[in-house]
């Protein structure tokens, strides 16, 4: 069954571009996409750093889950859950701009400016618009800058910390 990810907004889009960024994350999309993987199956095969790609990948929907039976006792296995990507995005040139520098940010710079969001959160800051505001950067930047942190989502207007 062919399943579709649809991207409408602009903040998906830099989700789209760094999925596949290292070759760590290439490698883990293609095992993900041939069979179903514990997280003790993709970190004999890729690493420790390929559990915090798989999370991140399951934060933003691209991987789904379910728990299997095995010998040792359920445990929790993950597969693609796209086999294709559909783009239907209409983009303001200066937003343009702002996808594809956070696209190409390494993951170091996202999370130090992941912190500086948790920090204006733990001062009780957590609307999108004042976050915005507090850091001066655009709606669309810290959008996708969100969109990109292991840590945090959004959640209707508000920023939220991942537990």
């Amino acid at each position: 069954m062919n399943k579709i990810k649809v991207v409408n907004d602009v903040s998906e889009l830099v989700t789209i571009f760094t999925i596949s960024n290292t070759e760590t994350k290439r490698s883990l999309l293609k095992l993900l996409n041939e069979k179903w993987m514990s997280e003790e199956e993709v970190k004999e095969k890729l690493g420790k750093e390929a559990i915090d790609i798989l999370h991140y990948l399951e934060k933003i929907k691209f991987v789904e889950s379910q728990w299997s039976a095995t010998p040792k006792g359920p445990k929790k296995v993950y597969h693609n859950y796209y086999t294709s990507i559909q783009i239907n995005i209409l983009i303001p040139t200066e937003e343009t701009a702002d996808v594809i520098y956070v696209a190409s940010l390494n993951d170091a710079a996202i999370e130090e400016f992941s912190k500086k969001i948790e920090e204006l959160l733990e001062n009780g800051i957590q609307y999108i618009a004042e976050i915005q505001e507090k850091l001066n950067v655009t709606s669309t930047f810290l959008r996708v800058m969100i969109k990109r942190s292991k840590t945090l989502t959004i959640k209707g207007m508000k920023v939220e910390r991942i537990s």
